[in-house]
């Protein structure tokens, strides 16, 4: 007897098999593995869970990085000054007002020579030895001590110094003369009568001596009549970590990271950290 005819399939039977075949074709469907009879899907080219390489030029160029207690930062203010910068004294305050500003804590002090100062001399004994850099930290001078060996701080490379609100000064168009007031000797010393009436006269009858950033160094002698608008370069005078430990040893200082001194009163804290 053949039994193939007589073979029948309940219902229940019928519909269990039914269903496990729905959940199997499912399950390869969902892993990405064809069933009989469907095409593979061609690979995708993007890969939603792939990230791009990192790339440095992605990154905010003109936020200044944090600061480096190996470094220098040399900066300049946001905009060119004639040789009236009201004295060192006012130059400092200048440098200190706008760093604030940028968000920097350092002790920044003008980049000047004058009657009562050697520019060599405005960063602490101990710190001369650390590089000097921009305010990325790139490195313009190897140290600030090997910017006064009688060269006059020549430039290993094209030098890139930026304003404290970003600007490149050498390629800026706010600063049309390319210019640097220092009023210094070739080894950093002051040079007498050519700081501009120590920095207190926008006189063309007066001179002061300033390096073109386009030249080969720093402390070139070159002499601009002083009402010509020139670039005023800062430097900190100490690393940052210094002025932090300085801070909570000057009780009668009052400089908070929140609130602005006075003229007189950096004056004073100047004369307490570096001194």
């Amino acid at each position: 007897m053949d039994y193939a005819h007589h073979l029948t399939i309940s219902p229940i039977l019928h519909y269990t098999l039914v269903t496990i075949a729905i959940i199997a074709h499912n399950v390869f469907v969902t892993a990405g593995v064809p069933a009989a009879g469907d095409h593979p899907r061609p690979p995708t080219t993007n890969d939603p869970h792939l990230r791009p390489p990192f790339e440095v030029s992605n990154l905010i160029n003109h936020i200044s990085k944090p600061a480096d207690i190996s470094n220098l930062r040399m900066a300049a203010l946001n905009e060119p000054y004639t040789g009236d910068v009201h004295g060192v004294r006012g130059a400092d305050y200048a440098c200190y007002r706008e760093a604030r500003r940028a968000g920097l804590r350092g002790t920044f002090r003008a980049f000047l020579s004058s009657r009562v100062q050697n520019v060599d001399s405005i960063v602490r004994q101990a710190d001369r030895k650390l590089p000097v850099s921009n305010l990325r930290g790139e490195v313009l001078f190897n140290s600030w001590a090997d910017m006064y060996n009688g060269d006059g701080a020549p430039f290993p490379h094209p030098p890139r110094i930026y304003s404290f609100n970003g600007k490149n000064v050498l390629t800026d168009l706010s600063w049309p003369n390319k210019a640097v007031w220092h009023g210094a000797l070739l080894n950093g010393e002051r040079a007498l009568d050519t700081s501009c009436d120590a920095w207190h006269s926008a006189s063309q009858d007066k001179v002061g001596l300033a390096g073109s950033l386009k030249g080969p160094r720093l402390l070139e002698q070159m002499s601009y009549s002083c009402d010509k608008r020139l670039i005023l370069l800062c430097i900190e005078a100490t690393t940052e970590l210094f002025v932090q430990r300085k801070r909570r040893d000057i009780d009668s200082i009052r400089y908070s990271n929140d609130e602005m001194l006075d003229e007189e009163e950096y004056a004073n804290f100047l004369d307490a950290s570096i001194n």
